[in-house]
């Protein structure tokens, strides 16, 4: 990946600015304020100020408000989206960036960063449900095979990765896909006050296959040794270098048999 886009994070929110709340194609902002940016009206705003005649029409082009649409135009349009990120970020420092075009934390809800896969795949080839993913803070039943999943993008068979898991009600992806090889460092579970440690050199020198745009492969998990005695309900955040996802475990109450 050129380094223009290399390591840019991208994801999917419902915005939350005006009486309805819209479904966005976003990024962090850079300043660490937890803001996100709009990608597709920024790139709007920018053609405007270029003098393009139909701002709006083209940037729904080259850089759509949905990442399943951006995938499938490949890396033409990971870097539009990396150059309307960095576009923001110098307007932010200029004179702040407006809160329409990026939203405070509290104004926008994360989403799994591709809320309706081409397709879903776990390590065995086995198909899941792609129109039952959930995404950070969902409450499940059960977290089962935490793991990382690779994206597919037109031309390069791959764009990245984000964490994933599987679970018995469906699965799970986080908040962002991170454009780019996987980095490596530390992997973990975090149960309550438990840490479970691996590494994501649990997949290293794997060479991910040929994916369509959008399609997800959900890797071959970790050994994770996950203690006999560990809660039965709670927080479950799963770490990788480049992002944590949040789930909350509570299994289904059980029912006595009326005899």
């Amino acid at each position: 990946m050129p380094t223009l886009s290399a390591g840019i994070k991208l994801g999917t929110a419902i915005l939350k600015n005006g009486p309805h709340g819209r479904r966005a194609l976003v990024a962090e902002l850079p300043s660490g304020s937890g803001r996100v940016v709009d990608l597709n009206r920024v790139e709007m705003a920018r053609l405007a100020k270029l003098g393009e005649g139909d701002p709006d029409g083209l940037a729904n082009v080259l850089v759509p408000p949905s990442l399943r649409k951006l995938l499938e135009s490949g890396e033409r349009g990971i870097r539009r989206a990396a150059q309307a990120l960095l576009y923001a970020a110098k307007w932010d420092l200029r004179s702040g960036l407006p809160d329409l075009l990026a939203p405070w934390p509290g104004s926008y809800e994360p989403l799994p960063c591709l809320p309706r896969p081409l397709a879903i795949r776990n390590s065995s080839g086995h198909f899941l449900d792609r129109l039952n993913v959930h995404g950070p803070r969902a409450t499940l039943p059960a977290v089962a095979e935490p793991t990382i999943a690779v994206i597919g993008s037109a031309g390069a068979g791959h764009a990245g990765f984000c964490i994933a898991a599987n679970s018995p009600v469906g699965p799970i992806l986080g908040a962002w896909l991170c454009i780019g090889e996987l980095e490596q460092g530390e992997f973990s579970v975090e149960i309550g006050k438990r840490k479970i440690k691996a590494s994501t050199e649990t997949w290293a020198g794997l060479v991910p296959p040929r994916l369509k745009p959008s399609e997800v492969l959900l890797l071959p998990p970790p050994l994770l040794r996950l203690p006999s005695n560990a809660p039965l309900a709670g927080k479950v955040v799963i770490r990788a270098p480049f992002d944590s996802l949040e789930v909350n475990f509570e299994p289904e109450p059980v029912h006595p048999t009326l005899q």
